[in-house]
C-alpha cells in the first residue's frame, strides 16, 4: 500500500521537571540530550514536521535546537498542564495535518521501527489513534489522525488528552511492538539510571522483549518458541565456557539472538528474512548472528565468533531435546538423502557444524557433552555425544 502523507510530530518539552529536579529536556542521555534523542528519532523515521512546545526555560531549549530542522511552538500557559501543551503544538498545525504524534520528551528511547509500525498501522487500517503496545500495556507516543485536531481543540481539558482518546478506543489500533522503550519514561532520577542503564545494552533486544516479539508481535507456535529458549540456554553454556577459557564472547548477545533466531520460521529462507526485520529494526549485531545459524562459509582459521555460537547451539537442539551432531545429521541424511541435492547441504551443514563443535572444545577443553552436563542440562534418552 502506498504511504499517505508523512505525519507531524509534537515533542512536549514545556515542563518544568519538578519531580527529576533537574530540567528533563536538557540532560544528557548516552551522549545527546534528551530533546536531542527524540528529535533525532522522527527524523530518523522520516518526520520531517516536528514541532517542540516549550514553556518552562523556552529560551534555553530554542538555543538548544538552534540548528536543527524544527519548529518552535512556545506556550505561554505551560504552568496549566501538560494538555496546554498538547493544544499549543495542535493548534499550530495546519488544517490539512494527516496525523500526528504526540510524544512527552521525558520518553526518549523509543526506537525509529516503532514509528514506522505505528505509520504502516495507520495507513493499512485508518483509524482516529493508533497505540504502541509492549506486551499488553500502551505506551507512548500516540499517532493520532489529524480529523481529530477539532475535537482536540474544542476540549475542555477533563483528563487530558488520554481520557479524550478514550472516546475511541473502539476503533483504534493497538499495535503490537517489541519496544519496552515505549513505556518507560523519565519522570525521577531513578527512572533516568534506569534509561541510561538500558542505553549500555541497546545494541540488543531484551529477554522481555524477545518474548514479545515471538509472542505478541509475530505470534508463533509454542512449540517454536520453546525451541528457541533452548537454543538460548545451550548457547549462553558455549559461550561461557568459551569465556572461562580466555575467550571474549558477548553472552548476552548470543542469548537475545538465540532467542529470535527462527522468529521468521514461517517465512522463506528464513535466515535472511529474520535478519533483515533485526536489521530494521535497529539490530545489526542480532541480525548478523540470526543471518548465520543456519550455515556460514568457514575455514579452519576462523575465529571462533558469536554467530558460531548460536549456530552450533541451533544445531544441538531438535525441538527442545539436546542431540549429538552425529544424531542430528544422521537422522537429516535418512530423511532427505535420498535427493542429491538436499544431501549435499546436510553434509556441508553437517562438516561446518562439526568445525565449530572442534573450535569450542578446543577453547575450553572439554566436550560439548561435558560443557552441557557442568551447565546444568538433562537430555534423558538422547545423549548429548560428541561424536
Amino acid at each position: 500500500m502506498t504511504r499517505q502523507r508523512q505525519p507531524s510530530a509534537i515533542i512536549l518539552a514545556a515542563g518544568r521537571s519538578r519531580r527529576m529536579r533537574r530540567f528533563k529536556p536538557l540532560l544528557t542521555l548516552g551522549g545527546r540530550t534528551v530533546l536531542e534523542r527524540v528529535v533525532s528519532l522522527y527524523r530518523s523515521a522520516g518526520v520531517s514536521d516536528i514541532r517542540v512546545v516549550t514553556g518552562f526555560h523556552s529560551q534555553t531549549i530554542r538555543s538548544a535546537l538552534s540548528g536543527l530542522p524544527v519548529a518552535v511552538v512556545h506556550n505561554p500557559a505551560h504552568d496549566n498542564g501538560m494538555f496546554s501543551s498538547v493544544l499549543a503544538g495542535i493548534d499550530a498545525f495546519g488544517s490539512d495535518v494527516p496525523s500526528f504524534f504526540v510524544h512527552p520528551v521525558d520518553i526518549p528511547i523509543v526506537r525509529p521501527h516503532t514509528l514506522a509500525m505505528l505509520m504502516g498501522a495507520l495507513d493499512r487500517l485508518p483509524s482516529p489513534v493508533a497505540y504502541p503496545v509492549f506486551d499488553d500495556k500502551r505506551g507512548h507516543p500516540p499517532l493520532i489522525d489529524g480529523a481529530l485536531k477539532e475535537t482536540i481543540l474544542s476540549h475542555n481539558g477533563g483528563g487530558g488528552l488520554s481520557a479524550l482518546l478514550r472516546r475511541f478506543d473502539a476503533t483504534a489500533l493497538n499495535v503490537q511492538v517489541a519496544d519496552q522503550g515505549v513505556l518507560l519514561d523519565a519522570d525521577t532520577p531513578g527512572d533516568f539510571q534506569r534509561l541510561e542503564t538500558r542505553l549500555v545494552t541497546s545494541n540488543r533486544l531484551t529477554e522481555d522483549e524477545c518474548r514479545v516479539l515471538m509472542e505478541k508481535v509475530r505470534k508463533l507456535p509454542g512449540p517454536l518458541i520453546h525451541h528457541c529458549h533452548r537454543v538460548a540456554s545451550v548457547a549462553a553454556a558455549l559461550a561461557r565456557a568459551v569465556n572461562d577459557s580466555g575467550g571474549a564472547l558477548d553472552v548476552h548477545l548470543v542469548q537475545s539472538a538465540a532467542r529470535v533466531h527462527d522468529v521468521a520460521r514461517v517465512e522463506k529462507n528464513h535466515a535472511a528474512a529474520g535478519a533483515h526485520l533485526l536489521h530494521a529494526m535497529g539490530f545489526p549485531a542480532m541480525a548478523a548472528l540470526v543471518a548465520g545459524h543456519m550455515e556460514m562459509q568457514l575455514s579452519q582459521d576462523s575465529p571462533l565468533d558469536e554467530a558460531q555460537i548460536v549456530c552450533l547451539a541451533d544445531k544441538l537442539v531438535a525441538g527442545t531435546t539436546l542431540v549429538s551432531l552425529k544424531q542430528r545429521f544422521d537422522a537429516k541424511l535418512k530423511k532427505y538423502g535420498h535427493d542429491p541435492k538436499v544431501s549435499a547441504t546436510i553434509i556441508r551443514r553437517r562438516r561446518m557444524a562439526f568445525l565449530i563443535q572442534e573450535k569450542v572444545e578446543q577453547i575450553s577443553g572439554n566436550t560439548i557433552r561435558h560443557i552441557l552436563a557442568q551447565a546444568g542440562f538433562k537430555n534423558g534418552s538422547q545423549p548429548c555425544e560428541t561424536n
